[in-house]
């Protein structure tokens, strides 16, 4: 087996077994139940809690993942899902949730060296397949796990307790099993390979080097031992300042090249702006869409063993958009003419089916709603991934990436602060619902009149040219 696909397996399992969670798609009712009694208020004080920290917290691991080389970063992932898990089980009260919730967003944060790693371990030629495999192990995990969970609640083997259980043991198993992922020995931007002599060179070190040795000979009284010694002794202690000096500034540079190479394109910016803005409601109504479901439940007197269905529907999204996303692989359709109409309508579906989904009562209709949401957000981003791909350097994958999430949670908290907390508007989530799906209207009549003068554009080019 070639030493890329090998390390590439590493990887995904631990990816598929990290996301194996079934008590996921039932934590709303879990917290709202008789293991932990929260209110509606209480949960959604938890959950902005996380967004909140999910911001800070993913400016942090975003800085340190290249300086540490991936592998610890991806260690504290499993580690901060261990205590995430374990504080959910063991743990009382909101303060204490709260913590969870901040545990929680470093483990999502450090996400993103899962989603690197890989990039510094091979070479760029396999760059697709390895980030085709990196993405299919996240929805089989997914998956799984929603089906699992499904079978588990509706045959009365577990309740929403003990599924916690199993949640904590994959998570743990995850984390040992990174402990085998061999060490990055070069990373992107801090430590590229076959660059030390260009770091060392930054700034002319061999000037201070210079003046150390001339320090050392300025007392006639020393010897020569005694002077190499000491002239050894400084001479290591300002060469390795300035390569480490060096290496910062010369990590910035790298970093700001990517980024003033692919923001200095329009057409980039464009896909980002969507991706952004697109993922930042898609987080939202995942934050908060179990509730919504619970005042469907509690209005419509449902039993929780019978009538809910919340892991089959997790994995029943999950599994379609992982086809239509392999499936766009194979659409030809011209993005550059098309690509803001097909944004914009999709945009608008999306509004329409989260105001739909606060007018039924029906779990069913519900669900059928959030798929069908689910289905459409996925295909959509892995379109804006291809194309944001196709014109950045291939280096600067995790790096713009990573700023377009950043971007994306600093939406979202905004949007929380707005919508959720205390201290704005605080709506109820019926309400909560209708200004998400109001969000995406607004963004489909944005994207649809960028659509139509794009088109405007290629029809007078045409004209002109056929003058």
């Amino acid at each position: 087996m070639e030493t890329w696909l090998k390390l590439s397996l590493l990887l995904c399992v631990f990816g598929c077994v990290k996301e194996f969670r079934p008590s996921e798609p039932f934590i709303t009712p879990y917290l709202m139940g008789e293991w932990k009694n929260f209110t509606g208020e209480d949960i959604e004080e938890i959950f902005s809690t996380g967004t909140y920290s999910y911001l800070v917290e993913l400016v942090f691991v975003f800085l340190v993942t290249d300086l540490l080389r991936y592998k610890p970063v991806i260690i504290f992932d499993g580690i901060f899902a261990i205590i995430t898990w374990s504080l959910l089980i063991w743990g009382f009260g909101v303060p204490v949730m709260q913590i969870m919730e901040v545990f929680y967003s470093f483990f999502l944060a450090a996400e993103v060296a899962y989603y690197t790693y890989i990039y510094a371990q091979v070479d760029k030629e396999h760059y697709q397949k390895v980030t085709s495999h990196t993405r299919a192990a996240y929805l089989t995990g997914r998956a799984l796990s929603g089906v699992v969970s499904q079978l588990l609640v509706s045959y009365n083997v577990l309740d929403y307790y003990e599924l916690n259980f199993i949640s904590l043991t994959a998570v743990t198993l995850a984390t040992i099993w990174v402990l085998f992922l061999p060490s990055v020995k070069h990373s992107i931007y801090f430590f590229r390979e076959n660059r030390e002599s260009q770091l060392e060179g930054i700034e002319n070190p061999g000037v201070e080097i210079e003046d150390a040795e001339v320090s050392t000979k300025l007392s006639p009284d020393t010897t020569d031992a005694e002077s190499k010694s000491r002239s050894s002794s400084q001479i290591q202690p300002v060469a390795s300042h300035v390569r480490t000096e060096s290496r910062w500034k010369a990590a910035c540079r790298y970093m700001w090249q990517d980024l003033t190479q692919a923001y200095s394109n329009f057409y980039v910016i464009k896909w980002s702006i969507w991706w952004a803005l697109t993922t930042c409601g898609f987080l939202q109504v995942l934050n908060y869409v179990q509730m919504l479901w619970q005042m469907i439940i509690d209005n419509n007197h449902l039993d929780s063993k019978t009538d809910i269905y919340n892991g089959a529907v997790e994995a029943l999204y999950t599994v379609i958009g992982a086809v239509t996303s392999l499936l766009c692989g194979w659409v030809t359709l011209n993005w550059q003419v098309y690509g803001e109409a097909t944004l914009a309508a999709c945009a608008l579906v999306e509004g329409a089916l989260l105001m739909l989904s606060t007018q039924t009562d029906t779990m069913l209709v519900a669900y059928v709603y959030y798929i069908l949401f689910g289905v459409i957000h996925h295909t959509m981003i892995t379109v804006a991934n291809a194309e944001v791909a196709k014109h950045i350097n291939e280096d600067s994958y995790g790096l713009i990436f990573g700023l377009n999430t950043f971007l994306a949670v600093a939406f979202q908290t905004i949007l929380t602060v707005i919508v959720v907390d205390k201290r704005g508007l605080a709506l109820d989530t019926s309400t909560q619902f209708m200004v998400y799906g109001s969000y995406y209207l607004v963004l489909g009549a944005v994207f649809a009149c960028m659509g139509v003068y794009t088109l405007i554009r290629v029809i007078m080019k045409k004209r002109e040219v056929q003058q």
